[in-house]
């Protein structure tokens, strides 16, 4: 009798371990998730294998409601990379390359846009289908880790870290790579809404040389 209560106690104790993880989960993914038109300020560092020093980077990210988002880096040069209809789209006017291909052709290094793109707007289903999803948060810290469920692609994220606390405006998040390789941005709001949209719009036009 007595082995049957505590059996009793502890499924339920695991049952409500994992409505709590779940309901996590549901709170920080809503947390991050953007509704319309969002714009944020970034600071890059990445940390490569064959560099002595990591490498530094910054500038905006734009997230439209259609589900397009922009990648505009304005230093060390200014590159665009961005993901719309169906596409992905990649412009270096200094060393004047432009490329385009579907997003499942994407290179390893551009599938960290989709990542973006799928925490940015909430695209749950499309992380699951690659990550397994872990929540946490110790006071008004909260952190979600994303771990690959198989083997990425060269230069496509291994796993992926994001983390912040009460202050919504603001975000961390960690991509490291199969190889050791990492990248971490520190994001800052700086703008929502529909004018937005007309921002998105004018930088695809010049990343597709239109």
């Amino acid at each position: 009798m007595k082995i049957g209560i505590r059996m009793g106690i502890l499924l339920l104790a695991l049952s409500v371990s994992a409505f709590a993880d779940e309901s996590e989960l549901a709170g920080i993914l809503e947390r991050i998730r953007q509704s319309g038109a969002a714009e944020f300020r970034y600071q890059e560092t990445r940390t490569l294998e064959l560099a002595a020093q990591p490498w530094q980077g910054s500038g905006y990210m734009i997230s439209g409601a259609d589900g397009s988002l922009v990648k505009l880096q304005l230093l060390p040069r200014r590159i665009i990379m961005a993901i719309a209809d169906g596409q992905m789209v990649y412009y270096d006017p200094e060393q004047q390359q432009r490329q385009s291909a579907p997003l499942s052709y994407a290179a390893g290094a551009l599938q960290q846009i989709t990542a973006f793109r799928a925490l940015l707007q909430g695209r749950t289903e499309e992380l699951q289908a690659a990550y397994e999803l872990n929540a946490q948060r110790q006071g008004q810290h909260w952190k979600l880790n994303l771990k690959a469920k198989a083997d990425p692609a060269e230069d496509a994220p291994a796993s992926i870290e994001i983390s912040g606390d009460e202050n919504e405006r603001k975000q961390q998040i960690l991509i490291r790579q199969e190889d050791g390789e990492s990248a971490r941005y520190l994001l800052e709001k700086t703008g929502e809404g529909k004018p937005l949209e007309y921002s998105i719009q004018r930088l695809l036009q010049e990343a597709m040389g239109q």
